[in-house]
């Protein structure tokens, strides 16, 4: 906390002077401020309701305390202080990771041994106090890991969501990560994510930040080995005034190594949102490819985005390309379809999914695909964020066996495979 207490909110060099600065003084809330609706009924609702058609199996839920916990292989809980400094990827430079590697109530480790393949869904839940996580994934030689995490809040009163990850993989070794961001306009998303890589081994990592009153994400994904791909997909849907800083660094260091990093933001009413995107190729990545691609769409006058993407380039024979764009709905596109009979309303929504539509087809899960469409579609009709719509699933498989572990949510969720 001293780190914290010291550190100035933005710390690189690059973007000192673009940043959008957290208003409250997290440490403050750490205790927690009352007002929000009991965690465990918050949980069940979410389960029997909105979730309910969808069969979704967690096999964690963590909020204030440990809510759930499935009987996955793959899943463990540690205490954050049996990881011992030299073995975190995040240390103490940045103000929030800080913050996080402080107050951090639950370490998850996701080990996936050499040769074996998993799945994991995973619900994070934001009451008023704080709730830092830290998901430690290790995968061995020739494994693969679909994750899937959803964070959703119902704090009452100023709070915050931390989320860090760190993730190490084999060689030969593929890897999803798909997290939906969800939370309520009194919750502060805090995101960071880091990686080592074997070599032929691959990564995605796609993230939708719909929720929060600001959202401030630090992500350095790295190439780091011969013929290791990283591919990064971000999307950011805004309303109200809401507040989007994501910063990712895509880096080469391997031989013939793959880094591409897509931002997609659309944006409602006064919502503001900064893409970093920063993209390097080091001496001796010979033979890499890197891209970095932004794009911006504005739906009102009152939005924002800021693109900053940028390049570092150290090696000769390599292919990189950076680009950023933006702007407002095409005013004449929407008179056109309005006068074949489509009312504004669905105007907008074609326009919107139609500018997602490759972002979301990057998705491996089915279950982030529904859940990020449906969030989408209902956020554009009510521009309100942190409530889940119910969602409908009828056309996706489920299998109907019972998987509930435990008194709290037994019967609740369903095995998927």
């Amino acid at each position: 906390m001293r780190q914290y207490d010291s550190l100035p909110q933005e710390t690189s060099q690059i973007y000192k002077k673009h940043f959008i600065a957290v208003p409250f003084e997290l440490k403050n809330y750490i205790g927690g401020g009352g007002g929000a609706v009991d965690e465990k009924q918050f949980v069940r609702n979410l389960l029997e309701g909105s979730l309910k058609e969808i069969n979704i199996k967690f096999d964690l839920i963590i909020g204030s305390e440990t809510l759930q916990k499935g009987d996955s292989g793959c899943i463990t809980l540690q205490e954050p202080d049996q990881i011992g400094a030299n073995d975190r990827m995040h240390q103490n430079d940045d103000k929030f990771a800080a913050f996080i590697n402080a107050n951090s109530r639950h370490t998850v480790s996701i080990k996936v041994p050499s040769g074996e393949k998993a799945r994991a869904n995973v619900l994070l839940v934001n009451s008023n106090s704080p709730v830092n996580v830290q998901v430690m994934i290790d995968m061995g030689d020739n494994s693969s890991l679909e994750l899937f995490e959803l964070c959703v809040s119902n704090a009452g009163s100023t709070s915050s969501l931390g989320l860090m990850h760190e993730i190490r993989q084999g060689r030969d070794a593929n890897a999803e990560i798909n997290v939906l961001h969800n939370e309520n306009d009194k919750s502060v998303v805090l995101a960071y994510a880091k990686n080592a890589m074997g070599q032929n081994s691959h990564l995605r990592f796609n993230t939708l930040y719909t929720g929060g009153s600001h959202s401030r994400a630090r992500n350095t994904f790295k190439a780091d080995s011969k013929d290791s791909s990283v591919d990064v997909n971000e999307i950011i849907f805004g309303s109200g005034e809401q507040k989007f800083d994501i910063s990712t660094y895509v880096i080469n260091e391997g031989r013939e190594s793959n880094a591409s990093l897509e931002s997609r933001a659309a944006l409602m009413d006064t919502s503001f949102c900064m893409m970093k995107g920063f993209a390097k190729i080091v001496k001796g990545a010979s033979k890499s490819r890197s891209y970095v691609h932004e794009r911006g769409i504005l739906l009102d006058k009152g939005a924002k985005v800021d693109g900053l993407p940028d390049m570092s380039v150290d090696e000769n024979d390599v292919k990189a390309t950076h680009s950023s764009a933006t702007a407002p709905v095409d005013a004449e596109a929407v008179f056109y379809m309005m006068s074949k009979g489509i009312t504004e309303r669905w105007v907008r929504r074609l326009l919107v999914n139609g500018f997602f539509t490759e972002s979301m087809t990057k998705f491996g899960s089915s279950v982030m695909k529904e859940i990020a469409m449906s969030l989408i579609n209902s956020k554009l009709e009510t521009k309100v964020y942190g409530d889940m719509p119910a969602i409908g699933i009828k056309d996706m498989w489920v299998i109907a066996s019972d998987a509930g572990k435990g008194d709290l949510f037994k019967g609740h969720y369903k095995y998927r495979e």
